[in-house]
């Protein structure tokens, strides 16, 4: 990232700003352009570089004289909140941000989150980095340990969300003001649907209830990525000194051991979690050793990294009863499975889905399309 210092300097002495301060604004500006990070020096130079107006930005973030997390409920105004049913029943609570603020979060995505060094065993939401990528880590593996971190985002607060863009050289004010544009609040009734022991785990998150990372911002997994870069550091250095594989893809940790090597004890890795402000999800902790299924992020590792054969054989099954039946009489056949589906919005999801499974085997793929292409979708 570039700044025109010699133009800031021409600028700040024509409006009589002492050479202390001049000084103070180029090493602070010269900071962030060696990290790559866009020189900004407050609200107002944020909402200049964004093209928004200034007092819609601090509109959305409240004064911020006092308080970083709390009383700023025009701000949550600004998201869409709707409930997603998990497998095991219960619900994540998806809080979509309105065009406007959507807008200056893609912003800062671009401009500033990415451009932060993340760890290499971090596998989720980067560029040209895959679940396949997650999973090729532990393949062929003799173990896996696979961890799930306990209501990840709700754990990421504002407050420490705050301590990730001051850390990042940017002032406590524009910090404070980064944090709040990037979190939210849950609804009340969010809070009330935690079972008993998420309860028990997160009584001190329950009790306060802040603002944090919502699923649904397009800078919520980002944030995440670098709240945990400390994690991932502590684990894959452990992983050099007794020899095991560790990679993280969001909420997902795994640990994996070849013929030789380790595992660390769940004792020592529990602690290093919560060092790191995180909780483990007891309930889905498990060991994969060889001989039994091992998968990581939903693929097969046992014999190099694949899509499961349950998952080919559905997707081919369908392929094969649309050939021989006809489209309509095949969704016929499904119709608990796919209501309100119609041939169009049938292609596209099974096309959708040969096409990740070319993305993990294209050779497994290659007959399954070849097959697809001679389906008749008119009948």
């Amino acid at each position: 990232m570039s700044f025109p210092f010699e133009k800031f300097i021409i600028k700040a002495r024509e409006h009589n700003k002492s050479e202390e301060f001049i000084n103070a604004c180029l090493v602070y500006g010269k900071n962030l352009v060696e990290k790559k990070l866009p020189v900004i020096f407050s609200l107002e130079h944020l909402s200049i570089q964004i093209g928004v107006k200034s007092d819609y930005l601090r509109n959305l973030v409240g004064d911020g004289k006092n308080d970083i997390i709390y009383n700023y409920e025009h701000k949550y105004k600004r998201y869409n909140y709707f409930k997603l049913k998990k497998r095991n029943g219960t619900f994540r609570e998806i809080m979509a941000p309105a065009k406007d603020l959507k807008y200056i979060q893609k912003w800062i995505l671009v401009n500033v989150l990415e451009n932060y060094p993340l760890a290499e065993s971090c596998k989720g939401f980067r560029k040209k980095v895959s679940i396949y990528d997650n999973a090729k880590v532990h393949e062929n593996a003799e173990v896996i340990l696979k961890i799930d971190l306990l209501k990840f985002y709700d754990t990421i607060t504002e407050r420490r969300v705050y301590g990730i863009f001051k850390s990042m050289g940017y002032v406590e004010n524009l910090a404070f003001t980064l944090a709040k544009i990037t979190t939210a609040r849950h609804r009340e009734s969010y809070w009330i649907d935690f079972d008993r022991n998420s309860q028990e785990i997160l009584s001190k998150l329950l009790k306060e209830k802040p603002s944090i990372l919502p699923q649904g911002a397009p800078t919520s997994p980002m944030l995440a990525n670098i709240i945990a870069t400390k994690l991932d550091y502590r684990f894959e250095a452990l992983a050099r000194k007794i020899n095991f594989n560790y990679s993280r893809y969001a909420d997902d940790l795994t640990f994996s051991i070849q013929k030789k090597g380790k595992l660390p004890p769940l004792k020592l890795i529990n602690k290093i979690i919560s060092e790191e402000g995180f909780f483990v999800n007891t309930e889905k902790t498990k060991y994969m050793k060889k001989g039994s299924k091992q998968y990581v992020t939903g693929l097969t590792t046992t014999n190099g990294v694949n899509v499961s054969k349950k998952y080919r054989k559905e997707i081919s099954e369908h392929i094969f009863y649309c050939r021989k039946y006809g489209v309509v009489s095949h969704l016929k056949r499904r119709e608990n499975e796919f209501p309100k589906y119609n041939s169009m919005n049938f292609h596209d999801w099974l096309y959708g889905h040969l096409c990740f499974i070319k993305s993990i085997n294209e050779t497994a793929s290659k007959n399954m399309l070849e097959d697809f292409n001679k389906i008749n979708w008119f009948v």
